[in-house]
């Protein structure tokens, strides 16, 4: 790869609180840990995230959604490279795009080195945005040099789009000793400790945006059906939160399961907790679940496509829509979390994973 300038280019539409967010903010320290300039650039000024010391540059797509679709993305890659060239370099090393909003935007992009980054299988992502066509998704990565984030999410996107430039398979960086420095800042923790005096009993725990795909309706039917000898904790937000919340309700688990809603950190729920708990009906990679082996807590998780089976042992999945099956898991880490444990793969840090990423192009 062209090693010129030294300047890495990571670009997503914003910094709210979600996975592909954290590992923009992850893989940027790695590659300043590696002796590369990294900069982050957003199509939106949304930051819910604790930010490393690395220039955030905003750029307003906003600003232009009164033009037609079929052009405005075609313009939208043209404000974006003026401003890479007049402000950051004219010969990036490396440009990652992350998310399908800008996927759409740098496949015009005449900026060199780009890679799309695949965080979830398409598949599955068709299922639930329609927008998503074989059409769509050829137009934008076909002939592209293209990341996936696990090698389930590389399978299932061959499957989709077989012509690609480049095609390979690279985990999410997870920045083990910067999760266990922020899991020890546990004020916010306290603070529901004072309100659920209930949670110094121990606790389960599930990290992840109220949306179809995390499937928390499984996940409080399941936990209804278990023995609940520990409360369990929803950390996050999202739009079915209200859903969810009316379903604890409805099944008399408010004083059981607490909506904690969103923290930009929370480790210190992940590293206290007995054990971590997921319901996803599909994943990319499983981000929260190598952070919570990197926290040496257990975690138990639907077998989804992609992700899980390749960070956990087999013992340690259900299948999913299996809800009775998660509720005997969920006793099961209740009752003998060591049972579940799992080891951290050294190969996540985010020095690692910056090296791989600048082998692509």
């Amino acid at each position: 790869m062209n090693k010129e300038s030294g300047v890495i280019i990571l670009a997503i539409f914003s910094l709210q609180g979600g996975g592909a967010e954290r590992f923009v903010i992850t893989l940027a320290e790695g590659f300043r840990r590696v002796g590369y300039e990294p900069h982050i650039i957003c199509f939106k000024s949304q930051v819910d995230y604790l930010l490393p010391d690395i220039p955030i540059h905003f750029l307003s797509y906003q600003s232009y959604r009164w033009l037609p679709k079929k052009i405005r993305n075609r313009i939208f890659s043209k404000v974006f490279d003026l401003y890479v060239r007049n402000n950051i370099t004219n010969n990036p090393s490396l440009i990652l795009s992350n998310l399908w909003q800008v996927d759409q935007v740098l496949t015009h992009s005449s900026l060199p080195n780009k890679v799309f980054v695949i965080h979830n299988t398409l598949s599955k992502e068709k299922t639930i945005h329609t927008y998503l066509t074989d059409k769509s998704l050829n137009s934008v990565y076909q002939s592209k040099n293209v990341v996936a984030v696990s090698e389930g999410a590389k399978n299932d996107f061959l499957n989709i789009i077989p012509n690609t430039q480049t095609l390979t398979a690279i985990r999410n960086p997870i920045d083990q000793q910067g999760i266990i420095l922020q899991s020890q800042k546990n004020e916010e923790l306290q603070d529901f400790e004072k309100k659920y005096p209930i949670l110094k009993e121990g606790y389960i725990v599930h990290v992840g945006k109220f949306k179809a795909q995390k499937n928390h309706i499984d996940l409080i039917n399941a936990y209804a059906k278990s023995k609940r000898h520990l409360p369990l904790l929803l950390v996050g937000q999202g739009e079915l939160q209200s859903q969810c919340e009316e379903l604890s309700t409805a099944l008399g688990l408010q004083n059981q399961v607490i909506f904690v809603g969103f923290t930009p950190n929370p480790y210190p729920f992940i590293a206290q907790a007995k054990g971590m708990v997921l319901s996803s009906i599909y994943e990319g990679f499983g981000l929260v679940i190598a952070e919570s082996l990197a926290l040496g807590v257990p975690v138990i998780s639907t077998d989804c496509d992609s992700g899980p089976r390749e960070l956990l042992p087999k013992h340690n999945l259900v299948a999913v829509g299996d809800i009775q099956g998660l509720a005997d898991q969920i006793d099961s880490l209740m009752q003998n979390p060591s049972h579940f444990n799992s080891e951290f793969d050294v190969n996540l840090l985010p020095n690692s994973v910056a090296m791989q990423y600048l082998n692509v192009v």
